[in-house]
């Protein structure tokens, strides 16, 4: 069986944060009150564990703010104390998240002193004009360099996007995504731009200056990112803001927020497979539609298959003209369909 693995998150919201992005309110998005410190790390890993079952291996990570930026002073306080957890083995590994260009070499050093294992950079988009709308401060070759940088110390990368920021497109977000898996991350974290009390998006968005994605719009572009990740084997760890409780969710005004917007694009990612299957299947067997059919959907995945309030099976009933699409469990690898008697 394999091991369970558990993420200890510390919010360090907004600390070291060279610029205030345009879609940035750490404090809303985080939940997050209070700046850390050491007695922090060492309250959150003993709180964690003590939920933790025998065997789980345990990371500590710091989110949010620009890491690499913080005071130095902070900066080792954190890493000091992480790296304390790690030698006495409550901890297996620490990653944090940073700014492309607050990555230096000097930057590295203090990482690997303290055995960073993995750091997340906060690219949000490789398109130059996309990161100057959002107000970023930094440019796509900032994000390449620090790839690179972090790459060559031996250390995990993983990159953030964000699709649907100002001046963002369907076939920008796509090629943001190829850049990104160009770079051959160990894994990405895709978050669709909402809009949150308190950040320039708010105005903009107020002012019909900004129009956020839709729910749909959102899910289908973060599909073609999820896809083209999924076929070089690039896993993508998160889609979407963590669920929020009801007071954080108040602080999103706009944009394609779901607890389960994960769970629906890869719902969305299944569906294009079905699609195609079932087009394949009607024009080489029966050249139409042959009446009833019944699906037969892998054990893995087959929630995903069915999709969120069967919207697949909904999809493909309405767009094929099939009346009572039937669906089934079958010993197989790969959905198929077969003609119900």
């Amino acid at each position: 069986m394999p091991k369970q693995h558990m993420t200890i998150p510390i919010f360090v919201p907004h600390l070291g944060c060279p610029h205030r992005c345009l879609f940035c309110n750490q404090w809303s998005a985080s939940g997050a009150k209070n700046v850390p410190d050491r007695e922090t790390v060492a309250r959150a890993v003993d709180e964690y564990r003590s939920t933790a079952a025998p065997g789980t291996e345990t990371e500590l990570a710091f989110f949010g703010g620009s890491f690499t930026a913080i005071e130095r002073g902070k900066q080792t306080e954190l890493l000091s104390a992480a790296h304390e957890q790690k030698k006495k083995g409550t901890i297996r590994a620490i990653r944090l998240s940073t700014r492309p260009d607050c990555i230096s070499a000097e930057a590295l050093d203090l990482l690997c002193r303290y055995e960073v294992d993995t750091v997340e950079l906060g690219a949000q988009s490789f398109h130059d004009d996309v990161l100057e709308a959002a107000g970023r401060g930094h440019s796509a070759e900032d994000t390449l360099n620090a790839a690179g940088m972090i790459r060559s110390r031996g250390m995990g990368l993983v990159i953030q996007l964000m699709p649907g920021l100002p001046r963002d497109t369907a076939e920008k977000s796509v090629a943001s995504a190829r850049q990104a898996a160009d770079l051959a991350p160990d894994a990405v974290r895709i978050y669709p731009t909402v809009v949150i009390r308190g950040t320039g998006l708010e105005k903009m968005w107020q002012s019909g200056e900004y129009v956020p994605l839709s729910l749909e719009a959102a899910v289908a572009w973060c599909a073609d990112q999820y896809s083209l990740f999924a076929a070089k084997n690039i896993p993508v760890i998160r889609m979407g803001l963590h669920p929020f409780s009801p007071d954080e969710a108040s602080s999103i005004l706009a944009g394609p927020y779901h607890p389960a917007f994960g769970f629906m694009v890869k719902a969305r990612t299944k569906r294009a497979i079905l699609e195609k299957s079932l087009r394949d299947f009607l024009r080489h067997r029966h050249g139409g539609n042959p009446g009833r059919l019944m699906l037969h959907l892998p054990h893995n995945g087959i929630e995903e298959y069915i999709g969120h309030r069967r919207e697949n099976i909904r999809y493909l009933e309405q767009l094929f003209d099939i009346t009572g699409l039937e669906y089934r469990m079958a010993e197989t690898k790969e959905a198929y369909y077969s003609v119900k008697d």
